[in-house]
């Protein structure tokens, strides 16, 4: 979608002052930051600029109780990506149709985690006792509706939510029970909450196939798989044991964290209640 636009000359880039790229760069020199490939050999700041490239930041408005000013919907970055954005290190998931014009993943495993948290909550909590890892028993056909390995889920830019198969409901209740009773069961209905409950609930995990050279440096990023060792002790076993023909997890592969507060939507007709 974004790549017809800027195709179609809806948005350009220009030297004047003022400019578009020109903010930006005023930008991060106002905050200190300069491109690490930035030559600046010649006495002139040059700002780093593919214009091949860009990135999205997803995003979304926070809870009641964290609201603030700002924007808090994400970011569209045009040529490249702005590293004053980043919490944690870029890790590289493979593409499965670089050239196809859609931005296709091969989704490897989902999990689980019971009791909230983003990414580096999770990695940097001491806590692990009251925190129960739980791998919905989905075969890799299901997570990414075909058998395929050349097809996968589409990274979507145009759509307003996350949409999981049909095939995976069951699989999904089942890791829902398990992490929080028989009695729960995850549904679309508005129920009234806190925000503090919402957060308690458990993070869905996804492990998404690596782009291995493009990881090669990124080792010991958070993302990385290899920083998750429940994940891949888990995906061993279940390999050696062939139980369920689930797929094995390599160390190169990415892993996103969900939190609760990114798939509970705060109902902005009667506020409270959470969807």
């Amino acid at each position: 979608m974004f790549r017809t636009q800027l195709e179609d000359g809806i948005m350009g880039m220009d030297n004047r002052k003022g400019s578009f790229w020109m903010q930006l760069h005023e930008h991060y020199k106002q905050n200190g930051y300069v491109p690490p490939s930035q030559d600046d050999s010649d006495g002139e700041d040059e700002p780093d600029f593919d214009p091949a490239q860009f990135s999205l930041c997803f995003n979304r408005k926070p809870l009641t109780d964290e609201l603030r000013t700002g924007v808090g919907s994400g970011a569209l970055t045009l040529g490249g990506a702005d590293h004053m954005m980043h919490k944690t290190p870029m890790v590289y998931a493979a593409n499965l149709s670089p050239t196809g014009g859609w931005y296709p993943v091969r989704i490897k495993a989902m999990f689980l985690k019971t009791g909230g948290g983003n990414l580096t909550e999770l990695q940097t909590s001491q806590d692990t006792k009251t925190s129960e890892l739980i791998r919905v028993s989905a075969k890799e056909e299901v997570l990414n509706g075909s058998p395929s390995l050349d097809h996968g889920v589409i990274i979507d830019s145009g759509t307003t939510d996350t949409y999981l198969p049909s095939l995976l409901k069951e699989p999904f209740q089942e890791a829902w029970k398990h992490a929080l009773g028989d009695d729960q069961v995850y549904n679309n209905n508005l129920m009234e909450m806190s925000a503090d409950e919402v957060k308690a609930l458990p993070t869905i995990m996804l492990v998404l196939q690596g782009h291995e050279l493009g990881n090669i440096h990124n080792a010991d990023a958070i993302g990385m798989a290899k920083q998750h060792q429940d994940m891949l002790k888990q995906g061993r076993r279940r390999t050696e044991e062939a139980r369920d023909g689930l797929p094995a997890i390599s160390a190169t592969d990415v892993v996103i964290a969900v939190p609760p507060e990114h798939y509970f939507e705060e109902s902005s007709s009667e506020p409270g209640r959470f969807v």
